[in-house]
């Protein structure tokens, strides 16, 4: 399974997905300008309980669409602090992660998944093992 690139467009604020890093937005058509300082991969973890449905992502509480089940994503970024978050309609309740992206450690590796509750589901993230993931 090969990552797809994600990136949010500074111009129109949607989240696509990319081909290269150097392609234009696919719904606005500008430039993205997309750093190349850092990447969070964000990995969906299969649901036990059949749930296929997507679940929405969120970077430091901005949108950045949703991920599928069993989806690989790479999001490059720019060195610095970010909030994982993850949720599916209505429900918030998340155990968010929070990672650094600095020159001596460029990359993270986090992974999503549903935890069955008794009233309620929850979504947790999570580092993973890269050598868990399909790279």
């Amino acid at each position: 399974m090969a990552a797809k690139l994600r990136i949010k467009c500074p111009h129109c604020k949607e989240a696509s997905n990319i081909h290269t890093i150097q392609d234009a937005c696919p719904e606005c058509g500008k430039p993205l300008n997309v750093s190349t300082e850092g990447c969070i991969y964000i990995y969906r973890q299969g649901s036990p309980m059949g749930v296929a449905g997507r679940f929405g992502l969120y970077i430091n509480e901005q949108p950045y669409g949703y991920i599928g089940n069993r989806e690989l994503l790479c999001l490059p970024l720019p060195f610095g602090t970010y909030v994982i978050h993850s949720a599916v309609g209505m429900s918030r309740k998340c155990r968010d992660l929070q990672v650094t992206i600095s020159p001596e450690h460029p990359t993270a590796y986090t992974k999503v998944y549903m935890r069955a509750g008794f009233w309620t589901n929850s979504f947790v993230v999570e580092p993973v093992d890269p050598k868990l993931l399909d790279l």
